[in-house]
Parts: C-alpha cells; sequence; structure tokens
C-alpha cells in the first residue's frame, strides 16, 4: 500500500511539472545615465542574480537588454528590481519571450 501511495505521488509531481512552461525571457529599457562606473557596477550586479544568462548596458546610449535562463515566469517589475537603488534610472522597461516575442527597436521613441 506504502508504494502504490509513493507511486502516485510520483506520478502526481511529474505530471505537474511537466504543466509549467519554462521560456527564456529577455528584457529591454534605457538606463538613464552616462556614469561609466555606475553603469560597469549595476551589470555586474545584475550578472551575479540567479536566473540571469546575458546583461549589456551599452555606455553610449543606456540601451539595456538582458536574457535570462528558462524561467517559468518573468515579470517587469522583478526586470526593474535587478537594478536596485537605480531603478528609478530604468526607463521603458520591457519584457519579452525568446523567439516569441519581438525585440523594440533602439531607442526607444515611444515609451509606453
Amino acid at each position: 500500500m506504502r508504494n502504490l501511495i509513493v507511486l502516485f505521488l510520483l506520478s502526481f509531481l511529474s505530471l505537474n511539472s511537466f504543466g509549467q512552461e519554462l521560456n527564456k525571457y529577455f528584457a529591454q529599457g534605457h538606463f538613464n545615465t552616462t556614469d561609466q562606473a555606475l553603469i560597469k557596477s549595476v551589470e555586474q550586479s545584475i550578472k551575479e542574480q540567479p536566473g540571469i544568462w546575458m546583461v549589456r548596458i551599452d555606455p553610449t546610449n543606456g540601451n539595456v537588454l538582458v536574457f535570462t535562463t528558462e524561467l517559468p515566469f518573468w515579470t517587469k517589475e522583478e526586470f526593474v528590481m535587478l537594478f536596485g537603488m537605480h531603478s528609478e534610472l530604468l526607463n521603458c522597461p520591457f519584457i519579452g519571450i525568446v523567439r516569441q516575442d519581438d525585440f523594440k527597436a533602439f531607442p526607444f521613441d515611444d515609451c509606453e
């Protein structure tokens, strides 16, 4: 009987994990500063966060591009929180799913 219960629980858990789709996300935005040291510091801090695969902040124009590892979800709020106390310098945050959503063209003229 105990083996049957364990088998049932394992089956349920494996079916439940299949229902949760993992995606790679990308995020774009504009980091409104020309302070090169701040840009490098924030970029390094974001790189060290779990779930982040790649981050680039262009020091010449502040364009931000971040890619995640595979995650069940990723929100605009989570993206903004990556910038910590400098989040007020991030304009036009945009989240998309890799190979599903289109990248926005830089610079962001139509910030939502």
